[in-house]
């Protein structure tokens, strides 16, 4: 029997998107994303599909949608999944919870920034209890590790940079590109609150050699070239 998500995806597949989506989440051999199975649907419709059938879904379709070998099966469950946590407000907990213990499907960077800070984050923030937080962060597993770097996006939408500035060096060293990436990200959102408390920490961590210049360049993307080459070189 089909599962029920992978069902009301059938109607929206675009079978030609499949090479794009398999090169751009690099799903091939030695790839982040290796082995992971597409069937084409576009995120829009993933998300439609999920506002329409999630309601009916119950928690073993939910659950079983967040280990689909399919990625966009994955991906819609997640949606729906998010859906409870927003609108289900007296069983919020539940529902963070429930994600946490069906997390191991969130294997690639666009499932991670789909729920990091709008599930993880929002509920540190809300109810002070960081402690799927600090587990992502003191994982080894680098999505883990992307997870608790993005759910401070929540954060600095409190105003609050420094949980930010106290991840990011977590986990810096020896980090693949895709987690340099989100370092940089979450940087440069901070620089785009606060640029000069967020440039004392990027200039301290880049002397000592812990960040690199691909987090240099997306922090500072929003800084003038001029300025961003200076910082490079260390002649700011």
């Amino acid at each position: 029997m089909e599962h029920p998500i992978y069902s009301a995806l059938l109607p929206h597949v675009e079978a030609d998107r499949i090479k794009d989506f398999s090169r751009y989440f690099q799903n091939y051999e030695g790839g982040y994303g290796e082995g992971d199975v597409f069937m084409g649907v576009m995120v829009p419709l993933r998300r439609q599909t999920a506002k329409e059938h999630g309601a009916t879904w119950d928690q073993d379709t939910l659950a079983s949608g967040l280990a689909h070998p399919v990625h966009e099966v994955r991906h819609t469950a997640l949606f729906a999944t998010m859906q409870r946590f927003v609108k289900e407000r007296k069983r919020r907990g539940f529902w963070h919870q429930f994600l946490l213990d069906h997390y191991d499907g969130i294997n690639n960077w666009d499932l991670v920034d789909t729920c990091a800070h709008k599930v993880f984050g929002r509920w540190a923030v809300e109810t002070g209890d960081t402690s799927a937080l600090t587990s992502f962060l003191e994982s080894t597993n680098v999505w883990h590790q992307r997870t608790a770097l993005v759910a401070t996006l929540w954060h600095q939408k409190t105003g609050d940079i420094q949980t930010t500035l106290s991840y990011c060096p977590a986990v810096a060293e020896n980090a693949p590109d895709i987690l340099q990436k989100a370092i940089g990200w979450v940087l440069k959102t901070a620089w785009q609150q606060d640029p000069v408390t967020t440039e004392e920490h990027l200039a301290l961590y880049y002397r000592e050699g812990l960040y690199t210049r691909l987090i240099v360049r997306i922090t500072l993307e929003k800084a003038s070239k001029e300025h961003r080459n200076d910082f490079l070189s260390l002649g700011y």
